[in-house]
């Protein structure tokens, strides 16, 4: 085999790995939903389940707190006195779990 022959063999799995991980990371941006609005009624404490930050300065456009409750996700503004009071509810519940 020329020595041409043998670095395409070696370039072509290379080649096809690095096409492989570029499809894999742009399907994973694509995948992640963003909230775009905030709900405009508070949610009680005891039916959320968990619950994610996003911020405007990695990939979406706001700031939001996104609650999960068993049926549904609910986008809440973090600057909202509800939202913060639901924060600091859930943290003493973590803490409470933790120990």
């Amino acid at each position: 085999m020329t020595r041409v022959g043998s670095k395409i063999l070696i370039l072509a799995p290379l080649m096809a790995v690095l096409l492989f991980c570029l499809f894999d990371t742009s399907q994973a941006a694509s995948s992640f939903d963003c909230c775009l609005g905030y709900t405009e009624h508070p949610l009680h404490s005891k039916l959320i389940k968990g619950y994610a930050e996003q911020w405007s300065y990695e990939t979406c456009d706001i700031d939001a707190i996104i609650f999960y409750t068993r049926r549904y996700t609910v986008c809440a503004d973090p600057n909202e006195a509800w939202v913060k009071h639901t924060l600091k509810i859930l943290s003493s519940r973590l803490k409470k779990m933790s120990k």
